[in-house]
C-alpha cells in the first residue's frame, strides 16, 4: 500500500469516527480492508486440523496392520529377559558341594599299580627317565577334573639296565562317607586307567611318529 493510500485511509476513518454512524462503517471498514489475512488464518487452521486428522489415522493403521508382530516381539523379549534373570541367579546361588570339601577328612586309600614301556632310545639317563615320568604323572592326576583332589602320590621304579619296562604306582585317599560311590566310580581301576591311557594318546609326536612311552603296553592293576 502506498504512502498516499495510507494518508487517504487515514483520512476516511477520521471521517467515520467524526460522524455518528460512523464507528459502526469504521468496524466494516476496517473489516474490508483486512479479508485476506482473515481468510489466510482460517486456511492454515484448517490445513493444520488436516494435518492431524491424517496423522491419527496413519498411526491407527500402523498398528491396526502391525499391532499383532508388534506385541509378538515384545512377548518374545519379555520371556527371554525373564529366561536370562532366572539363569543369571541360579548361576548366582548355586554352589557346587564337590568343590567345598575337607582334605583332612581323606582318610581312606584305593590305591594302583602297573607298568609300561618306555623308549629308551630317546635317552640315556635313566634315573632321570624315572623322576620325569613320576613328575609327569602327578601333575596328569592332579590336573585331572575328576581325579584331582582325591589324587596323593605317585611313584615310578624299576627301570633297569635290561630292561624298558617301568613300574608305577598311584595312591588315592578319600572320605569314609562316599566311599562305596568313589571305589565303585570315579576311583575305579577302569577311570584311572583311562585317564592315563589317554593322556599317552595325546602325547604322540606326530612328527617322527615315535611315542616315549607305548600305550599299547599299559597295564594297571588295583592293589588292595
Amino acid at each position: 500500500m502506498e504512502l498516499d493510500d495510507i494518508k487517504t485511509t487515514s483520512d476516511q476513518l477520521e471521517e467515520m469516527v467524526d460522524n455518528p454512524d460512523g464507528a459502526t462503517n469504521a468496524g466494516d471498514y476496517v473489516q474490508r480492508l483486512l479479508p485476506e489475512s482473515n481468510d489466510s488464518n482460517r486456511k492454515e487452521t484448517g490445513n493444520g486440523d488436516i494435518t492431524e486428522n491424517q496423522n491419527k489415522k496413519s498411526q491407527k493403521n500402523f498398528f491396526r496392520k502391525h499391532g499383532k508382530w508388534i506385541a509378538a516381539i515384545f512377548l518374545i523379549l519379555l520371556i527371554a529377559l525373564v529366561i536370562t534373570i532366572s539363569v543369571a541367579v541360579c548361576f548366582a546361588n548355586n554352589e557346587d558341594n564337590d568343590e567345598k570339601y575337607d582334605p583332612s577328612l581323606f582318610k581312606l586309600q584305593q590305591k594302583f599299580n602297573g607298568s609300561f614301556i618306555v623308549n629308551l632310545v630317546q635317552t640315556s639317563n635313566k634315573t632321570q627317565v624315572l623322576k620325569d615320568l613320576q613328575e609327569k604323572l602327578a601333575d596328569l592326576y592332579r590336573s585331572s577334573p575328576a581325579l584331582g583332589r582325591f589324587f596323593s602320590e605317585a611313584e615310578t621304579f624299576g627301570l633297569r639296565s635290561d630292561s624298558a619296562v617301568v613300574q608305577y604306582k598311584l595312591t588315592f585317599v578319600y572320605p569314609e562317607e562316599q566311599q562305596a560311590e568313589l571305589r565303585n566310580f570315579t576311583l575305579s581301576s577302569e577311570m584311572v586307567f583311562n585317564v592315563f591311557r589317554q593322556f599317552l594318546y595325546d602325547q604322540s609326536d606326530v612328527e617322527s611318529e615315535t611315542r616315549f612311552v607305548d600305550p599299547s603296553s599299559l597295564k594297571m592293576h588295583t592293589m588292595h
